[in-house]
């Protein structure tokens, strides 16, 4: 069987769940030249793991310097715990605070997880003492 090349989502929301959460924007000071501001998100999201679709968790940061050259970047690291099955992982977001011609996104990264099913809180570290709770 060839690799798998693409994947058709259709997302069921259940009563008291959310398949996306995000938190508002607060300062961050990267550098002494760059500061600015970043917001953050999680959504569900399927991952590719070789030959498998596995349940995840997408992390999101919108990074604004007020500097669009490229030289302010920012890594936060997005944590993230299975609270049905304990699993749990983290990892680097990192985004530099530009803005894409095509699109006009300013300082957008990304990362995905495989949370598994169940209901996921992820915490950011830009955003202390804030959680995120989402259903996948």
């Amino acid at each position: 069987m060839p690799p798998l090349r693409s994947v058709c989502v259709l997302a069921v929301v259940l009563v008291g769940s959310s398949p996306f959460a995000e938190l508002p924007r607060v300062p961050v000071a990267v550098a002494q030249t760059c500061g600015g501001d970043v917001g953050a998100e999680a959504e569900v999201a399927l991952v590719q793991i070789g030959d498998r679709i596995e349940h995840g968790v997408r992390a999101v940061i919108h990074y604004d310097a007020g500097v669009y050259d490229g030289s302010c970047a920012l890594t936060v690291t997005a944590a993230w715990t299975n609270l049905d099955t304990g699993a749990s992982g983290s990892g680097p977001v990192n985004a530099v605070s530009t803005i894409d011609g095509h699109y006009g996104f300013i300082g957008y990264a990304n990362t995905t997880f495989e949370t598994g099913r169940g209901t996921v809180v992820v915490i950011f570290s830009s955003h202390p003492g804030a959680e995120l709770t989402i259903t996948t």
